[in-house]
């Protein structure tokens, strides 16, 4: 019994230590992104994984937001990336919209989401897995860009539909009408 105890001790034990020396994800703080603006960066890593957080904030008064952000990972004899994953997350921790893929990882934040952006403070996310015995080097993008929506209410969209009804039914009587040539 003891031996069980110890073991599992020591592996506690390790599991901590590896934790505490591994490296925490690189942090970096974009600041105020303007409505019409737009931020890039590059990451180089060895591997075998590479993660990074950029902190930024869209300024008070924007509304109506959406961001698109892209990762593009070099492929070439010297690099390579087998997996890009990017989130962009509000400040309460809740994920809004992410992508994932080789050599490109890429999302709109409202066509995703449905969740049109105010002001406030948010995170954008990248990790990916480096392919074995190369590099990474990717470069990513975000933009926030102003969504002009114009809502169509229900009742429009009934008509339109009611209008294409009676088209059709005209067009079948017109048919039905017209003399068949034999």
């Amino acid at each position: 019994m003891q031996r069980v105890s110890l073991g599992s001790f020591l592996g506690l034990m390790l599991t901590l230590a590896v934790g505490f020396a591994s490296v925490p994800a690189q942090a970096a703080t974009i600041g105020v992104l303007p409505v019409g603006g737009s931020y890039s960066d590059t990451i180089s890593s060895s591997g075998p994984t590479f993660s990074r957080d950029y902190n930024f904030q869209l300024a008070g008064g924007a509304n109506n937001v959406s961001i698109l952000a892209t990762a593009f990972g070099q492929s070439s004899n010297d690099f390579g990336v087998d997996l890009l994953q990017i989130g962009l997350y509000d400040s309460a921790s809740n994920l809004i919209a992410s992508g994932s893929g080789t050599p490109i990882a890429w999302f709109d934040s409202f066509s995703q989401s449905g969740i049109a952006l105010g002001a406030g403070a948010y995170l954008f996310t990248v990790f990916g897995q480096v392919t074995a015995g190369k590099d990474a080097f990717v470069s990513i993008s975000l933009a926030a860009n102003q969504i002009n929506t114009v809502p169509i209410p229900a009742a429009g969209l009934m008509l339109l539909t009611g209008l294409g009804a009676l088209g059709g039914l005209a067009l079948r009587r017109r048919a039905a009408a017209e003399p068949r040539a034999a």
